[in-house]
């Protein structure tokens, strides 16, 4: 494994639920002298800096397996000396391995202290659409912001599931419903895709299942038969009852439906239908009621992770809120 595969598993796997002596063994590994940890995204509480040194002495006096967010109760219980950015005559030169929330980074002393400066990689105005999630906020690239609006910004990044590789986040606006992708990159960072069309289209591919599969439960209550046939079967003369249904797909064709449907004097209730009664008078709400119960299958099956819902009263104007849909 390369030195930069290292550093990247290093970063991945420190958060403050590891224990001090991992996060010494980081320190080390990167050749790092300093640590910061930030207990939450509110700047009003203190960080604590420490060097490895200090990080050795609560080893020494049997914290190894304590976690790094313990460190603020171990200062207040002067179990530790921490140190302040006055220690320092150069901050902005002095590398330091910083611990927040929402991930962890390598940067100066002086920029992790900045409560205003996320940490930004170099390929950061790529023409590619990015997001990072830092101090409580999601920030976009440019190319974001031109592509999808400067609104995503206003989601609020705590809610978001940092622990994830991948998730969707579903925002309605007041015309129509958006589907954006998340693809983690390194910790905190994000690319961005839209992915609404697919989505929508997977949720099309769903309820026209679910119209097949009924059709097919229809017919065998009745006393019928189905099979599904690549070429054109021939009706012979006389036989009434049998149907052949060509089937297309974006004007492909799926082969041909051929019904022997035989009417039963007694045909059997279907339990489905019993139990998921739909309204049939009206469309939208059974076409609502079939996407809520299926579309998040397929959505399962387009992106790994969990989809979110944001609720808004227009696109680009964000609430707080979201439901998670498994």
């Amino acid at each position: 494994m390369s030195l930069e595969s290292n550093n990247a598993e290093y970063l991945k796997n420190l958060s403050g639920d590891s224990t001090i002596i991992y996060f010494l063994r980081v320190l080390y590994g990167l050749m790092v002298d300093y640590g910061v940890y930030l207990p939450s995204e509110n700047y009003a509480t203190f960080p604590v800096i420490i060097s490895k040194s200090q990080l050795a002495f609560l080893i020494e006096r049997g914290f190894a397996d304590s976690l790094v967010k313990t460190l603020p109760e171990l200062a207040a219980r002067k179990m530790v000396q921490t140190l302040s950015i006055e220690d320092f005559e150069s901050p902005e030169d002095v590398k330091t391995l910083f611990i927040e929330s929402t991930g962890t980074f390598l940067t100066s002393m002086a920029r992790a202290l900045d409560p205003d400066e996320p940490q930004i990689p170099e390929w950061w105005d790529a023409p590619v659409p990015f997001a990072i999630c830092s101090r409580g906020v999601l920030r976009l690239n440019p190319t974001a912001i031109q592509k999808f609006g400067q609104g995503l910004e206003r989601l609020n990044a705590k809610n978001l599931p940092s622990k994830r590789d991948e998730f969707i986040v579903r925002v309605d606006g007041r015309e129509r419903s958006r589907l954006f992708a998340f693809k983690k990159l390194r910790p905190s960072i994000y690319s961005l895709e839209d992915c609404t069309e697919d989505l929508t289209e997977a949720q099309d591919i769903t309820w026209w299942a679910s119209v097949g599969k009924a059709c097919a439960h229809e017919i065998e209550n009745r006393g019928g038969k189905w099979k599904r046939s690549k070429t054109q079967p021939e009706i012979l003369p006389g036989n009434s009852n049998r149907k052949v249904l060509a089937c297309e797909w974006n004007g492909q064709s799926q082969g041909y439906l051929v019904i022997d449907d035989i009417i039963a004097e007694n045909p059997k209730p279907n339990p489905e239908i019993i139990a998921n009664p739909v309204n049939n008078n009206n469309s939208d709400s059974a076409e609502e009621h079939v996407i809520n119960n299926i579309g998040p299958q397929a959505m399962a099956l387009l992106a790994a992770g969990q989809t979110q819902n944001y609720r808004e009263n227009n696109y680009g104007n964000f609430s707080d809120k979201y439901e998670v849909m498994i």
